[in-house]
This record gives C-alpha cells, sequence and structure tokens, in this order.
C-alpha cells in the first residue's frame, strides 16, 4: 500500500476551512471557532504571496542582470578588438596583457610534440 501524501499546508488550511464552513459552522475545535482558526492561519497566506511576489521579483532581477551582461560582454569585446586594432597599442601591447589576453609575442606555435620524437632523428633517417 502507498503511503499516503498530505497537500501543502496552505491548501490544508483551505480544506479544513472550506469543510468545517460546510458542515459545522457553529462548532469549536480545539478550543477555536471557525473564525480563530481562519485568524489564526492567515498568516500562512500572507507569507506565501509575500514569498510569491519575491519569487517574481528575483525572476525579474535575473532577467534584467542577464541583459546587462549580454550588452556588457558585447562592449568588452569592442573594447579589446578596438585596443587589438589600435596602432599606439596593439596586440603586443601591455594594456592588451592587462585587460587578460595573450600578447602576441607570448603566444605559443600549439606545437607539441609526443615523448620520443626527436625532429633530428626524422632528418637522419
Amino acid at each position: 500500500m502507498a503511503k499516503r501524501k498530505y497537500p501543502p499546508t496552505a491548501e490544508r488550511v483551505g480544506i479544513f476551512t472550506a469543510a468545517w464552513r460546510e458542515i459545522a459552522p457553529e462548532a469549536n475545535f480545539a478550543g477555536m471557532t471557525l473564525a480563530e482558526f481562519e485568524t489564526t492561519t492567515a498568516a500562512l497566506g500572507e507569507s506565501q504571496a509575500a514569498l510569491q511576489a519575491l519569487e517574481a521579483q528575483a525572476s525579474a532581477a535575473i532577467k534584467a542582470r542577464d541583459e546587462a551582461d549580454a550588452v556588457a560582454r558585447k562592449a568588452i569585446r569592442r573594447v579589446g578588438h578596438a585596443v587589438r586594432a589600435d596602432p599606439a597599442h596593439g596586440e603586443d601591447s601591455p594594456l592588451y596583457r592587462a585587460m587578460g589576453y595573450v600578447p602576441e609575442s607570448e603566444r605559443q606555435s600549439g606545437l607539441t610534440r609526443r615523448e620520443g620524437d626527436d625532429p633530428a632523428a626524422g632528418e637522419a633517417a
């Protein structure tokens, strides 16, 4: 037999309130009237509404941040290309390096040799 899963607390409050109002509106349970129960549980609904509003604000802020990030990335790319193309600075300047790029004079060729490869041995054979 599967475990019984209860709905979230806020939903259960609604179920309890509706059932109480429909079947026994004048009855007292646990020393509370229906109005007292509604007053006691009202804070849950208010806090959930506040949380939903904050989640919507956070979602909007994330979207705004992502849009601003895209604009900043374009500006960074444009400025980097402009420094690289500037005759006073260029690809080999300290400014270009300070911006996080690898100056042309410091770039490696990308050629790698495996262990045991001897370029002189290839010429002798």
